[in-house]
């Protein structure tokens, strides 16, 4: 059975909604001829449709694999025999080792294997490229790992236990 995600769906409303409430403002900044107003709200427009890309995307779970989309282009397909690792991270990282506000928890899936440094790395440079990623929830965990055999990796994760 498939199951799809948005990536994160709060982010994603908020991207949408800025870029919407910036072509709003653009539209009436030029019919009262204020062009250099609405070239300020062009341009923050323009830095929040990559988040919104990012964020809006779709995450697809079925048997053959997972795959990001959005509805006119696939962004990354993995099978899961390609897949080498799946962990759950949080985005907050200068915490206490045993702290429990972790910030963000995002699964991320990859065909490559961590260490605890190159995860640090990950997290840092958040949002990643080459990695199937969405928010955490019970549910999309219960669904990956329904096909997934291996273990599932932790960082920065706080008190989730699996």
């Amino acid at each position: 059975m498939k199951k799809t995600y948005i990536v994160d769906t709060f982010k994603a409303a908020v991207s949408i909604a800025t870029v919407l409430f910036s072509l709003t403002i653009v539209i009436s900044l030029i019919i009262i001829h204020r062009f250099g107003s609405a070239a300020v709200f062009f341009l923050i427009g323009l830095i929040f449709i990559k988040p919104m890309l990012t964020y809006a995307a779709k995450v697809s779970v079925d048997q053959t694999g997972i795959r990001c989309f959005l509805p006119w282009k696939t962004l990354q397909t993995f099978s899961w025999d390609e897949i080498a690792e799946v962990g759950i991270a949080g985005t907050k990282l200068f915490t206490r080792k045993d702290a429990k506000n972790t910030g963000s928890l995002y699964i991320y899936i990859s065909k490559n294997t961590f260490t605890d440094e190159e995860r640090f790395d990950i997290m840092l440079n958040w949002p990643p490229k080459d990695l199937i990623f969405l928010t955490y929830s019970k549910q999309r965990l219960d669904e990956i790992q329904m096909r997934f055999s291996n273990k599932i990796q932790t960082y920065n994760a706080g008190d989730i236990h699996l």
